[in-house]
């Protein structure tokens, strides 16, 4: 799900913050002009040669007084300058389809403050897990951390801010130690967390974006390193009804975390988007399971649904021209050079009405998507 990038584990490519804090024609100073000290005679020209110790010997006091070698002393890439850029648009129609998606995910914070629903990316029985264990704490953090901005009081949007401050940092120092369930858990907490800092703006209180995009860049690695998930891809190559029901809403789980961040990489600048895998003709892919399967309530009406036969678990992609398209099994879980540069045309063409007919709560996300890349 998340490729190996060239971004650093402890920090981002932070190369584009010289324009944002020097301007784009800010020249860079070399060693020719870090020091420029003049010297001035009383006519306003250079001495000689042969009269300059005389001409400096006469001028030292005036020059300890008014003459300092002006240092240029480069500014170091500041933590606090705003990253989650508003990608422009060329027309009015993409700039609609824009505004739709971020009502969409603005939808998703409002659904678990009124309703106390979570979002179509993030299952319920996930949150019962935790009642066994710890290993979803960054995301029943989060749950708790969005319901204290309901509150009337004031400065409750000042003190969630700097609770998710302390958030991202703890997860950021300690995202090598964490289990498959608690990377996961962080990564869906954070999506939450970017989604309202999308819906807020740029306010005094959530100047967190350099915090947030490396710690999703941290934790986003850790989960493409660890070998967690080897087994259940190799299961699910073979026969997806060997997989439990735990394992497949773990890979359920990531693969819709991931068409969550890559559709805010399309409305904002968003590097980490770039280490979902998938192959380089894809927008999205491969598009959430089918709703019957994500709904199931427990595990044996989950298999129920698993057994109806492979025509009801299809694997679908959405193209670069915003078509649908239907996956091999070997697309889905194998990430080796054939497969991910494997022609768009090669593939199966699908309709969405396919698609549409068992999609839940996500499909209109996905859909509008398509319609600001086609």
């Amino acid at each position: 799900m998340y490729a190996e990038t060239g971004l650093a584990g402890s920090s981002l490519d932070l190369g584009f913050l010289d324009q944002i804090l020097l301007g784009a024609g800010h020249a860079t100073p070399g060693p020719n002009n870090l020091f420029d000290p003049i010297i001035c005679t009383e006519t306003g020209q250079y001495p000689s040669p042969e009269s300059l110790p005389e001409a400096v010997g006469s001028r030292v006091p005036m020059e300890q007084k008014q003459l300092t070698p002006s240092l240029w002393v480069p500014m170091a890439p500041a933590q606090n300058i705003r990253s989650l850029l508003q990608r422009p648009r060329l027309n009015v129609g993409a700039q609609r389809s824009a505004n739709l998606i971020l009502h969409t995910l603005r939808s998703y914070t409002k659904m678990m403050l009124r309703d106390s629903i979570l979002p179509p990316f993030i299952h319920p029985h996930l949150i019962r897990l935790d009642a066994k264990s710890e290993d979803m704490e960054p995301l029943t953090n989060c749950i708790s951390l969005v319901h204290m901005t309901s509150g009337p009081a004031r400065g409750n949007r000042k003190l969630f801010w700097k609770n998710v401050h302390w958030e991202c940092e703890r997860l950021h120092a300690e995202h090598a130690k964490l289990n498959k369930w608690e990377l996961l858990a962080a990564m869906q907490a954070l999506s939450i967390y970017i989604i309202m800092r999308l819906e807020e703006g740029e306010t005094e209180h959530n100047n967190v974006d350099f915090l947030l995009l490396s710690t999703v860049t941290v934790i986003a690695r850790q989960v493409g390193e660890s070998s967690f998930t080897t087994n259940t891809e190799a299961e699910r190559r073979s026969d997806q009804t060997c997989v439990s029901w735990n394992d497949w809403l773990f890979e359920e789980s990531r693969r819709r975390l991931c068409v969550i961040y890559q559709v805010v990489s399309m409305l904002v600048y968003f590097d980490p988007a770039a280490m979902c895998e998938h192959p380089t003709d894809l927008v999205l892919s491969p598009l959430p399971a089918r709703r019957q399967l994500w709904e199931a309530g427990d595990e044996l009406a989950w298999k129920t649904e698993v057994e109806r036969g492979p025509a009801f678990r299809k694997e679908y992609g959405m193209a670069a021209n915003g078509e649908l398209v239907q996956l091999s099994v070997n697309e889905v879980y194998c990430q080796d050079t054939v497969a991910l540069q494997r022609p768009a045309s090669a593939r199966e063409a699908a309709t969405w009405e396919d698609w549409c007919s068992g999609m839940d709560g996500l499909g209109g996300l996905v859909m509008l998507a398509a319609s600001l890349v086609g």
